[in-house]
């Protein structure tokens, strides 16, 4: 069988491929290949999102050993945004664990596994993820829940589009009353709604979703019995990519996102609250309070990036010139004119010609959403000339030059129309436009 996994590199899928791929998959449960179409048209048809629940997904045996070599919890991996431990430990480097998960991780990355869970969902060329970001296996103790989610959305290595969540519980014996219960929400803003998609996280059970900027999920918190408060929730996690990505689906880079869980919808005026009852709310603000200052110190990361960006586009837009041929120096940077050659409302640029000059040629192009063209006001030394620029045509402007050789000559452009690229949908871009300019030379 074909690995998609050599040594670090990464073999290149096939366009498209996924309904193709028909080999027995070992490791896997055996009735999960042979009812993969009913698995797929169960997927597509889901709600709140695209997701399906396969009992016996691997193969039994592996399952069990993956429990029995469950690594212990450990301080140093349950460390959350804040630095801090708590209720929930990650191990990503899964190969290293034991036998048995470095046979899982084989399995994942193999074309037909890949292929497998492409029919089902019907994404082709899915990509393993060997780094195992924010995967591998999941440890969470009595009391953790995970509030309602989105999750990020680019690998930050690779920065391929994140598409599948894979999940497969190993809980024996796991009771509803006990919580920990996926849930896959519709809305977790709408307060009060309760409607949620729960799937129990028992034994060798696989939760499969795919990722998208509605995703919502998350899952209840664990309530454990005295006599049972020495277990916890165990589940091994996989997130699978693809290179690209439908452009109606895409979205900018983000972290994951979080919806704070809402008030005990049991909780009314004149309730007396017990111990229990306090205890939730001691773990909510703290869950709240943790969420709210990450948010702050990436507000501030943010902050500080943004300000490095302007401080270096400023640099870039002093030092920014006409692209003039001939004889003439600028003295200062031009205004108005972005380093792509796009021109906005109002240019302004200074030249100083050291060889008599007849004339400045300018060559521009209006754009074609500019339907009406645009006039222009222009001012070059003390003489002013005005132009009409057709949409979608080149235009060159001859602007004769009335100075001395060795005097400044200021050249000063208003352009009567702009267009906005993001106002059409054409693109993100929220630059004011009102043509390009194509090239500038000094005739002598």
């Amino acid at each position: 069988m074909k690995s998609r996994h050599d040594g670090g590199g990464f073999g290149a899928p096939q366009a498209g491929r996924f309904d193709t791929i028909e080999a027995d998959v070992p490791l896997v449960g055996a009735g999960v290949q042979a009812r993969s179409g009913e698995l797929a048209a169960a997927f597509a048809a889901a709600r709140p999102f695209r997701h399906a629940v396969i009992p016996d997904f691997l193969d039994r045996a592996l399952c069990e050993r993956l429990l029995a070599d469950f690594p212990d919890f450990e301080a140093r991996h349950a460390l959350n945004e804040m630095g801090k431990v708590g209720g929930k430990a990650v191990r990503m480097d899964v190969r290293d664990l034991s036998d048995s998960y470095r046979a899982l991780d084989a399995l994942l990355q193999t074309e037909a596994f890949l292929g497998l869970i492409s029919r089902i969902t019907g994404i082709p060329d899915l990509l393993y993820d060997p780094d195992y970001i924010g995967g591998g296996t999941h440890e969470n103790r009595d009391g953790q829940g995970l509030d309602a989610h989105v999750d990020f959305n680019y690998h930050p290595r690779t920065r391929w589009h994140r598409r599948i969540n894979l999940i497969v519980y190993l809980n024996h014996d796991w009771h509803e009353a006990w919580g920990g219960a996926l849930e896959l929400h519709a809305d977790p803003w709408a307060e009060g709604s309760g409607q949620a998609v729960r799937i129990a996280p028992t034994f060798n059970t696989c939760a499969l979703f795919e990722t998208t900027e509605h995703s919502w999920h998350g899952f209840s918190a664990i309530r454990l019995p005295e006599a049972a408060r020495a277990r916890s929730r165990k589940s091994f996690a996989i997130y699978l990519y693809t290179r690209e990505r439908p452009a109606e689906e895409t979205a900018p880079p983000h972290g994951t996102i979080y919806v704070p869980d809402a008030m005990p919808a049991t909780w009314e005026v004149g309730r007396r609250l017990d111990e229990a009852d306090v205890g939730d709310a001691r773990r909510r603000f703290s869950r709240l309070r943790t969420q709210l200052r990450y948010l702050y110190d990436r507000e501030r990361q943010f902050g500080a990036q943004i300000q490095a960006l302007e401080r270096a586009l400023a640099e870039a837009r002093a030092a920014q010139r006409l692209p003039l041929q001939g004889y003439a120096t600028q003295p200062r940077g031009v205004s108005g004119l972005w380093p792509d050659g796009w021109v906005g409302p109002d240019l302004s640029a200074a030249l100083v010609p050291v060889r008599a000059a007849k004339a400045l040629e300018l060559e521009v192009w209006a754009p074609p959403q500019l339907a009406q063209g645009t006039e222009l006001a222009i001012r070059l030394g003390a003489e002013q000339h005005a132009a009409t620029l057709r949409p979608g045509a080149r235009t060159t402007l001859r602007l004769p030059l009335k100075v001395a050789t060795g005097s400044e000559a200021l050249l000063e452009i208003r352009s009567v129309r702009t267009w906005t690229p993001s106002a059409d949908g054409s693109s993100g871009d929220e630059r004011a436009l009102a043509f390009r300019l194509l090239d500038a030379r000094l005739v002598h």
